[in-house]
């Protein structure tokens, strides 16, 4: 669950001094996921994506690894999941990030009327149904993992620069200190 790089390559990184290499972008999106492309490379879309998208990158990552065979047969197994929310995911991705709790709950939803209308697949749905609701739960600790990992960062970033300013500040004064000293 580690990017495998130092403190200082990623807070240079932070501070935009140098720009992400091809295999450490390749290692964000292989340790997380769930995050949006667009928002990581260009700054919009939202942070995260639902679990549609993030199913579609862990399939091309899986692609491109020597064994694609196995990326064929994972295909198929999440699009059984995908199929059942897809009426989930449009209105989740908004209450995902005010309150990540609002996904779990919305995505039964559309679930249970699914057996009411078709009685010849209640076998199937049911089967669906925790192979949806088993991801939901992991996705909001990840999510929840993810912005207190954010949080702890911007709450770092925002001591050094504080400390940085309280340095800039204190120089400042000596340097005046000094000049008044000369013109005396």
């Amino acid at each position: 669950m580690s990017l495998e790089k130092t403190a200082t390559v990623i807070q240079h990184l932070v501070d935009e001094r140098n720009k992400p290499g091809f295999d450490l972008l390749c290692k964000v999106f292989e340790v997380y996921p769930n995050v949006s492309k667009d928002w990581l490379l260009e700054g919009r879309e939202p942070m995260l994506t639902d679990e549609n998208e993030a199913a579609t990158a862990e399939v091309e990552a899986a692609s491109s690894a020597p064994a694609p065979r196995e990326s064929v047969a994972r295909q198929p197994r999440p699009e059984p999941a995908a199929t059942t929310q897809t009426g989930a995911p449009t209105a989740a991705p908004v209450p995902a990030e005010a309150a990540p709790l609002v996904a779990p709950v919305a995505a039964p939803a559309p679930v249970a009327p699914a057996p009411v209308e078709a009685p010849a697949t209640p076998v199937p749905v049911p089967h669906s149904a925790p192979a949806a609701a088993a991801p939901a739960a992991p996705d909001t600790s990840w999510q929840t993992a993810l912005y207190t990992q954010q949080m702890a960062h911007q709450l770092a970033m925002a001591e050094m620069r504080n400390q940085h300013l309280q340095d800039q500040q204190r120089m400042m004064q000596q340097m005046m200190d000094l000049m008044q000293r000369q013109l005396a």
